[in-house]
């Protein structure tokens, strides 16, 4: 398949680590997107573990992933105010020839070190109250606020959660579409940290947490990656 070759080329570990996925429009479509900065690369569908759709009011809403070749596609009922992915994007190890492949530490002879590369998306999609009560995901960036309501320029403050608890020390992506080196704040020791919003239209905060595994045959970390999504500006001309 075109799309496995495509993955085996792309298959180092800086690109498994420095991805991410988040929510956004295609021709129409909503969308979940792999990428680092403003790439939009194909992925197995099949990595997909988990996707939650939320109203309002906090209750489910339907969500189906519409499975493409590379790449996939929700359809909801409704518009939901909060969407959930999870994506689990597997194994890397570092062979004794220096070179990564996407499998775990135990399959690959003389392997020199390996990790599993875990990413996590929370969308901000049609809320005009209070943000309602979130399902835990493993990382999380959470608005302390609706960011809906917002403008390019003004202040957002968040909390960064690592298993449902406040995370210190750990740098957030202020636009990781247009500028993923930059990381202009870090949390603090409530896991919160203030940031500007950057883009009247979509807007892709990103955050990301690695934990070392002990005694684990297929991995020596867990590296988790997590973005927060939404649109800001709403009532700009475009």
């Amino acid at each position: 398949m075109a799309v496995i070759a495509v993955l085996a080329v792309l298959g180092s570990v800086q690109a498994a680590l420095a991805h991410g996925i988040w929510l956004a429009e295609r021709r129409g479509e909503l969308a979940i997107v792999y990428g680092h900065g403003a790439s939009d690369d194909p992925y197995d569908p099949g990595k997909i573990s988990k996707v939650q759709a939320l109203g309002e009011d906090s209750e489910p809403v339907s969500v189906e992933v519409e499975d493409r070749e590379t790449h996939a596609l929700l359809a909801t009922i409704g518009k939901p105010a909060i969407v959930l992915v999870d994506f689990d994007n597997g194994f890397y190890s570092e062979g004794a020839d220096g070179k990564w492949v996407n499998k775990p530490k135990s399959e690959v002879d003389g392997a020199k070190t390996a990790g599993r590369y875990v990413k996590h998306a929370l969308a901000i999609r049609h809320l005009h109250g209070d943000l309602p009560e979130l399902p835990e995901q493993d990382l999380q960036i959470v608005p302390l606020g609706n960011p809906s309501v917002l403008s390019a320029g003004t202040p957002l403050r968040l909390r960064v959660l690592y298993k449902g608890r406040p995370l210190a020390g750990v740098a957030l992506i202020a636009d990781y579409v247009n500028m993923p080196e930059d990381k202009p704040a870090t949390t603090d020791a409530a896991g919160e940290a203030e940031l500007i919003v950057r883009n009247n239209g979509l807007n892709v905060i990103a955050v990301s947490h690695g934990v070392p595994l002990e005694n684990d045959p297929d991995a020596d970390i867990v590296e988790h990656f997590a973005t927060l999504s939404f649109t800001a500006g709403r009532g700009h001309a475009h």
